[in-house]
């Protein structure tokens, strides 16, 4: 059984836009053979996919802030749920993966704070900003803890500024139409302050032109 679950896993970290079709195919049949023989329970499928959901690959010192495995990582999930075979077993699926990312991204902010331990946070910050504009984030999350959680600090971090380029620049219109202004002009604020990352590095250092460029768009967004 932990073969099945491995190769199972292993599918859905490879997946791309080249072998899309055969990964699902695949991943259906395996799945097909390890509830019939294995007996694979929902839960061992759901950790399965948790633990090979898209990681960190881009440094964010490269503006490397977007992650492009993401929306295939959520269309995969949201084809499971849709399917014949799979959709029985995957009911929910899309909203638990959102809930125990958006506990995770909390979780990785304090640490990264405390240790400089960014771990998957960039990655689960990329995958809130989709599921928040396909609508699995609750509302109260990203009007009230999203982005105070990030702004909560007594000192500015890297991880913050990083995290809220992700989630302005993937989820920019649903944030505005959400938060209160105030937390935006907040946040505006902290990354028009921060300087580019080239190192793990705390404080403030000199803002990098591209960063500046990036601000001062964000905020046309926010003001229109």
């Amino acid at each position: 059984m932990e073969d099945i679950l491995a190769g199972l896993g292993s599918t859905v970290s490879n997946l791309s836009d080249q072998n899309y079709a055969h990964s699902f195919a695949f991943y259906c049949l395996w799945f097909g053979i390890g509830r019939t023989y294995h007996q694979i329970s929902s839960d061992q499928i759901f950790d399965a996919i948790w633990d090979n959901r898209p990681a960190n690959l881009a440094d964010p010192s490269r503006n490397g802030f977007v992650h492009s495995a993401v929306p295939l990582f959520l269309r995969f999930i949201s084809d499971a749920e849709s399917d014949q075979l799979l959709a029985p077993h995957h009911s929910g699926l899309q909203h638990r993966l959102c809930a125990r990312t958006l506990r995770e991204f909390f979780n990785c902010n304090l640490r990264a704070a405390h240790n400089g331990d960014v771990g998957n946070f960039y990655a689960d910050a990329n995958l809130i900003t989709h599921w928040a504009n396909l609508g699995y984030v609750e509302e109260a999350a990203i009007r009230n803890h999203i982005l105070q959680s990030i702004i909560s600090h007594p000192r500015s971090y890297h991880h913050q500024a990083h995290a809220l380029i992700i989630l302005f620049e993937l989820a920019g219109a649903t944030f505005k139409a959400y938060a209160d202004p105030s937390v935006v002009d907040h946040c505006l604020e902290l990354l028009d302050g921060h300087g580019h990352c080239t190192s793990i590095e705390w404080g403030l250092i000199q803002v990098h032109p591209v960063r500046r460029i990036m601000v001062t768009r964000l905020k046309r967004i926010f003001r229109r």
